[in-house]
């Protein structure tokens, strides 16, 4: 494929993509023998047309399709990836995360950043939403932005010093370090900050409270996780009297703005309430099964006009950051427990495309192909044996594709990975200052691989 691609340049001001199969989103029809002209990093047109252009890229009848969106992801978990197996939420979370983030410099954490971004590339994701740790974030702003991807980067807040005292940090101090990341983004169009209070069990209710506000202030993004579990909502029970999300509603964490990582376990009443505030819910099927938390209500959700958008979660918890999987599992997840014809192929990628551009509030920007959008789009292969002969388009892409099928990751108008090979990118080097890095996160943390 891309007899012509050596010709192009990573970031080209005007590029005609022909000879492809062009599909603008999950709910209209693929376009065969189509075209798209990129200009300025953005779309100036699709479909079949006449155009000539500085730059041609022959995608070689490959499937041309809006970039996948990464709806919730944990960056600096990259490096722990193996370390934490076969445990319950809560106890991985004490027995292993939270020393290992709280072991994190800016170092390891740019390594942690860095790695991920160029498996998100090389799996077609062009856009992600991340919640780090309680310090450092600046370091994976730094790795996102090396590697072209777009992002929302969550900076975790936690005070609740009874539950981890090594990553608490005072509120002032976490608000302070956003005012530092808030300032250091001014005139940034591909990256934005958002507030992430971890979750109630980590959080004192003022602080929730404050972090709502602040984010309001400054019309940031917030990122949160709610029942996840059922040792963790009956905990928040015990400590508050409510469920899981009416207590996060209670203190202003639901709305528009807002997006819950999980919900698994999640009462009828708590649908209503997120139905209600246009609150977005972010999907991680395998991290729900491996840490045994269960199965998200996503039909029930997807029934109320709640947004669903799909995530990995962290390397930690999940070992890959692979949306071809999550795509295919969420389907077949409800498939076996609510019969063949819940949650279409078409459902889901809309959830890994248009549904995660609505949970980072960037839907105007991405999420379909179409003119005047920024260019973010993948070229997938249709020539792997395990998708040959193709037919249904959004079946195949969800049940038979695969990170290996994607030939071309473009982010606004700059191709950032091609060919097995990210383009700002040395995977070699990334590869071996991951390594290094990880050997001595665990030594300050005092853990063996």
């Amino acid at each position: 494929m891309f007899s012509q691609a050596k010709h192009v340049p990573h970031a080209p001001d005007e590029l005609l993509i022909h000879n492809a199969c062009v599909w603008p989103a999950a709910d209209q029809a693929p376009i065969p023998d189509g075209r798209v002209l990129v200009r300025g990093g953005r779309i100036a047109r699709l479909g079949r047309f006449h155009a000539r252009a500085a730059y041609e890229l022959d995608a070689g009848g490959g499937l041309v399709l809006p970039g996948l969106i990464q709806a919730h992801v944990h960056l600096g978990q990259t490096l722990f990836r193996g370390l934490a197996e076969d445990l319950p939420l809560l106890t991985w979370l004490r027995r292993y995360i939270w020393p290992l983030e709280a072991a994190h410099d800016g170092d390891s954490l740019y390594a942690s950043a860095l790695l991920a971004c160029a498996e998100m590339l090389r799996g077609g994701v062009t856009a992600f939403l991340s919640m780090e740790t309680t310090r450092h974030t600046g370091a994976a702003f730094a790795a996102a932005e090396q590697s072209g991807l777009m992002g929302v980067i969550g900076h975790c807040l936690m005070d609740e010093t009874g539950n981890y005292p090594p990553l608490a940090v005072p509120l002032d101090d976490a608000l302070a370090d956003c005012d530092l990341l808030r300032a250091k983004l001014r005139g940034n169009d591909r990256l934005a900050l958002a507030v992430a209070p971890r979750f109630a069990l980590s959080c004192t209710p003022d602080l929730l409270r404050e972090a709502a506000a602040y984010a309001r202030e400054h019309h940031l993004r917030l990122h949160t996780h709610a029942a996840e579990q059922e040792q963790e909502v009956r905990l928040v029970r015990k400590l508050t009297g409510r469920g899981n999300i009416e207590f996060l509603h209670d203190v202003g964490l639901t709305g528009p703005d807002v997006a819950i990582a999980h919900c698994v376990h999640a009462t009828r009443d708590e649908w209503e309430i997120l139905a209600a505030t246009q609150t977005h819910v972010l999907h991680c099927p395998t991290a729900n099964l491996k840490l045994g938390s269960g199965i998200a209500p996503v039909p029930d959700l997807l029934a109320r006009g709640i947004n669903v958008a799909l995530g990995s979660d962290g390397a930690a918890c999940n070992n890959r950051l692979d949306l071809f999987q999550e795509m295919r599992l969420a389907a077949l997840l409800q498939k076996g427990l609510h019969g063949p014809e819940a949650m279409p192929a078409q459902t889901v990628l809309r959830m890994a495309t248009e549904g995660g551009a609505r949970a980072l509030g960037w839907d105007k920007e991405m999420g379909t192909l179409a003119e005047g959008k920024r260019a973010n789009l993948i070229i997938v292969s249709p020539d792997k044996l395990h998708v040959t002969p193709s037919g249904n388009g959004a079946a195949n892409l969800v049940f038979a594709h695969e990170p290996g099928d994607v030939e071309l990751t473009m982010v606004n108008g700059e191709i950032l990975y091609r060919n097995g090979e990210c383009t700002r990118l040395d995977l070699a080097q990334v590869r071996a200052l991951a390594r290094a890095e990880r050997a001595k996160l665990l030594q300050r943390a005092g853990l063996t691989s």
